[in-house]
């Protein structure tokens, strides 16, 4: 196998050749590069050599481009250069924006005017560069969670200047897209980009928004109940369940399940939600290494009437939340978050996984929004972000 890549490095290094003095020229060649390099670093020398630059059509303007330029990641440069449609347009302070389609004219533009930015990545093939992309995705999920990040999102291209006219064009144009928190997302990228639990549980969590969700402004108590809580389309009884599923099973990738079994059980007394010491002392111990200390909390949203599933959940766990102030629809609970990750479980063992149940009708989408809710918060919070993540936008 390494003989094989080898070879395949020779070609890329040397070039190929049919002469017999050529050839062994260049296995002399080959051999010389081996010597200089030894094994352990070759790939990743090569991988510097051979960089290729991506266009990622992703616009963003210089305040987000300022906290990208300070980013360090593996193995991939980030680039920003002059958006090539010439319609992206911004006040220098980065407080008003304005978009010309079909170019700006240059007689239009301000003194205080400049042209927004376009990421470009730079990284050993397309492959390393839609992998390190589909992570910044999943970091601007995190800052805020909106499906349409996933299905209106861009596609990568090699970067050629040259072709840069080709964005005047009305149909191309449409190619580039201006999402909030790209930098936000670049950063969450360059903080787990290593680190293979984190990616996937990051992948998991964006699997589930994909599949259903909606944003945390729905959640505003201030608008009560938004959604009903009962869907008769089974498609959407396999997408919440799914949904469910990928939710949890990125708290898993985590290590922050609770560990429980028959012969030490999670309960002492399961109606009064007492717990077995030894099995919350676990959870806390994980949690508090995950930087989610003992005293944080999180609100568990349950709007109008109960439904059959929130009637199912046992123990019962919370208080009534400071939002119920809002009126009768709003029932939220503040949990700890052993308790919150326990009525996750909950959704999963016994509403969402194996053979579909009766009670798998009825997971309503502030079931699926509460575990989505947990594992954004799970996630920011074991990289010290939460804070950054509110902070963001000053």
């Amino acid at each position: 196998m390494e003989e094989g890549r080898n070879r395949n490095i020779k070609k890329r290094v040397c070039g190929t050749t049919t002469q017999k003095s050529e050839r062994k020229s260049v296995d002399n060649q080959f051999e010389i590069f081996l010597e200089k390099y030894p094994n352990s670093r070759i790939f990743s020398c090569l991988a510097t050599i051979f960089m290729t630059k991506f266009r990622t059509h992703l616009i963003v303007g210089k305040k987000e481009a300022d906290k990208i330029k300070q980013l360090q990641v593996p193995n991939i440069t980030l680039e920003l250069v002059p958006e090539p449609s010439n319609c992206y347009w911004e006040s220098k302070d980065g407080k008003s924006s304005s978009i010309s389609y079909g170019g700006r004219d240059p007689h239009t533009i301000r003194e205080d005017e400049i042209p927004m930015n376009e990421l470009l990545i730079e990284a050993a093939d397309e492959a390393v560069c839609q992998d390190f992309l589909s992570v910044v995705q999943g970091g601007m999920l995190l800052a805020y969670p909106d499906a349409s990040i996933i299905h209106n999102f861009i596609f990568t291209t090699e970067y050629d200047s040259s072709k840069n006219y080709i964005y005047s064009d009305k149909n191309f144009f449409s190619y580039l897209k201006k999402f909030d928190d790209t930098a936000f997302g670049c950063l969450i990228a360059e903080k787990t980009i290593k680190d293979n639990q984190l990616v996937y549980a990051i992948e998991k969590y964006k699997t589930s928004i994909g599949l259903t969700s909606f944003n945390p402004r729905s959640a505003d108590p201030r608008y009560g109940q938004v959604f009903d809580h009962y869907d008769v389309k089974r498609e959407y009884h396999t997408k919440a369940a799914f949904a469910l599923i990928s939710a949890f099973s990125a708290i898993e990738e985590l290590g922050l399940e609770v560990r429980s079994s028959q012969k030490r059980p999670r309960f002492t007394n399961p109606e009064n939600g007492e717990w077995n010491p030894d099995v919350l002392a676990d959870i806390q111990k994980r949690l508090n290494e995950s930087n989610i200390p003992n005293d944080m909390t999180f609100d568990w949203i349950y709007r109008g009437t109960p439904t059959r599933i929130e009637q199912e959940i046992k123990p019962y766990f919370g208080f009534d939340s400071e939002w119920t102030k809002y009126g009768e629809a709003v029932r939220d609970k503040t949990l700890t978050m052993p308790e919150a990750i326990h009525n996750a479980s909950y959704l999963r063992n016994f509403i969402a996984a194996h053979k579909f149940n009766e009670l798998t009708q009825y997971i309503s989408p502030y079931d699926v929004f509460n575990v989505q809710a947990l594992v954004r918060e799970i996630i920011l919070n074991k990289l010290n972000l939460w804070q950054t993540m509110l902070d963001r936008n000053k």
